[in-house]
């Protein structure tokens, strides 16, 4: 006999404060921190809530995890744990 078990709908959603996804709240504090000692809070604010908005907007458009992937082509990010040799992000033409 089947036990019928009810999952909760948002179980593997990412953690939120308030309305607010954590990865996007991310902006506006490191504006508001960087904008803080030089007394200037409204724009850094403001700056932080357009970038939020400009990275929310690219969250719905990209793939999952798209800046490490552009991340890994500009040459700053090297993926550990990979056992195949994997060019250089920036190379285009790769030869064997």
């Amino acid at each position: 006999m089947a036990v019928e078990t009810r999952f909760p709908r948002w179980a593997d959603s990412p953690p939120q404060f308030l309305i607010w996804e954590l990865d996007e709240l991310i902006f506006p504090l490191l504006f508001f921190v960087i904008f803080l000692p030089m007394r200037n809070l409204i724009p850094g604010i403001v700056l932080g809530v357009i970038s939020m908005r400009l990275y929310r907007r690219a969250k719905e458009k990209l793939p999952t995890f798209w800046y490490l992937h552009y991340l890994w082509i500009w040459g700053v990010w090297v993926p550990k744990g990979k056992k195949t040799l994997m060019p250089k992000g920036y190379i285009s033409i790769y030869r064997e």
